[in-house]
């Protein structure tokens, strides 16, 4: 075993690890997350700490194990093409009209609005029921409900809004 290939995939592990913590952060409420994320220093070497890890991890491995080097690469560029399609505005376009059948088939009796609110509690309960009746009267179909969901998972805020306030009242 070559102690150099051993490095990259170690490189490379950690770099995946510290993209998975990123993601299990990202999904807890704001006010759970460690307050360390809030500085930019914090950003400013995690991110470069992070792709250094992974363009040596693969560099390393690359020169002393090609073959499982190659393998793995593959194996990632699939699971990131599954993920990338998952979020995609067109899967969860279908995926919300077919439960929606499922829920107008299973209660015929429930309107439209019903069924979609039962179908974006299912997907984001932490929202809250105010916040899912707002978004199904304002998108009563589930094509503009699935829209709407992706914008929001995505973090895509309203054209004009500026949080920091830096570009209040400029055209």
């Amino acid at each position: 075993m070559d102690l150099r290939g051993l490095v990259g995939l170690a490189c490379l592990g950690i770099s995946l690890l510290m993209g998975l913590w990123m993601e299990h952060l990202r999904e807890r409420p704001v006010y759970r997350r460690p307050a360390l994320l809030i500085h930019r220093s914090f950003w400013l070497l995690w991110s470069p700490a992070r792709w250094l890890l992974f363009g040596a991890g693969w560099i390393l491995a690359g020169l002393s194990f090609p073959k499982t080097t190659a393998a793995l690469a593959f194996i990632l560029l699939g699971l990131w093409s599954w993920k990338r399609f998952l979020r995609s505005r067109r899967h969860r376009r279908r995926m919300v009209r077919e439960a929606f059948d499922r829920e107008r088939a299973r209660d015929p009796a429930a309107g439209d609005a019903q069924i979609l609110q039962r179908i974006v509690a299912s997907l984001h309960a932490r929202w809250g029921e105010e916040l899912i009746e707002q978004i199904v009267v304002d998108n009563p179909t589930p094509e503009a409900v699935a829209d709407f969901v992706v914008r929001m998972e995505r973090g895509i805020l309203p054209p004009g809004f500026f949080p920091s306030g830096s570009r209040r009242g400029r055209p």
